[in-house]
């Protein structure tokens, strides 16, 4: 499916080329981002794009080392429909989402709790979680922007709901004495934790050029 929406994607590149096209900078829920929309009618206009952003972050706690990494990516295929002809848009579409975190810890002492058994820190080991989502995701939300067809700058603004599904965690651990009757169940609590997360909200906000 990623072929599937980098083709489109080109598609929509080389049709822009035959209209005029909206380029606009922004910056999400879901990181920086670039994206290009041209008309395909009077009212529907095709836009692609993709969004990035990266942040790690390690600390000390109770003799415990923790590192982690939030890394968002994705591409979007949208269709924007102009309803009464102005800026307000309906906006819905298919994204690759590329989203994840991971997380590790590694106990310098004491006790360490994995799936509800109790394990010292060189029985454990390193303890790490990570956490990703379906790929291929649907779109829906509303906006406001300039139509294509109206050049010069802009400000565009979006809010919507990307339904990434339910969360996939995996809980691994380094440590041989660790259970994998330990380690199923920590998966099942982690999962259970998250399963709230499946609607991803997305608000955006930018400035494109209509050349």
């Amino acid at each position: 499916m990623k072929k599937v929406i980098l083709a489109a994607a080109l598609a929509a590149l080389s049709s822009a080329a035959l209209a005029d096209t909206t380029a606009a900078a922004k910056v999400s829920t879901l990181g920086a981002g670039l994206d290009v929309a041209f008309s395909m009618t009077e009212s529907i206009d095709a836009r692609i794009g993709f969004n990035t952003f990266n942040y790690n972050t390690n600390k000390t706690s109770n003799g415990t080392s923790y590192s982690g990494q939030l890394s968002l990516g994705s591409l979007e295929a949208l269709a924007d429909w102009h309803p009464w002809a102005g800026s307000f848009r309906v906006t819905g579409g298919l994204m690759y989402n590329n989203n994840k975190f991971s997380m590790t810890a590694q106990p310098a002492g004491g006790n360490v709790t994995v799936g509800g058994v109790v394990y010292t820190a060189a029985q454990a080991g390193t303890v790490a979680a990570n956490v990703d989502f379906k790929k291929v995701v649907p779109y829906l939300g509303i906006g406001w922007g300039s139509a294509p067809k109206d050049s010069g700058f802009s400000f565009a603004a979006d809010l919507g709901i990307l339904f990434q599904g339910t969360p996939n965690a995996r809980v691994t651990a380094t440590g041989a004495a660790v259970t994998a009757a330990a380690l199923s169940r920590a998966n099942a609590d982690l999962n259970a934790s998250l399963k709230n997360f499946q609607y991803y909200p997305v608000a955006s906000v930018g400035i494109g050029y209509t050349f």
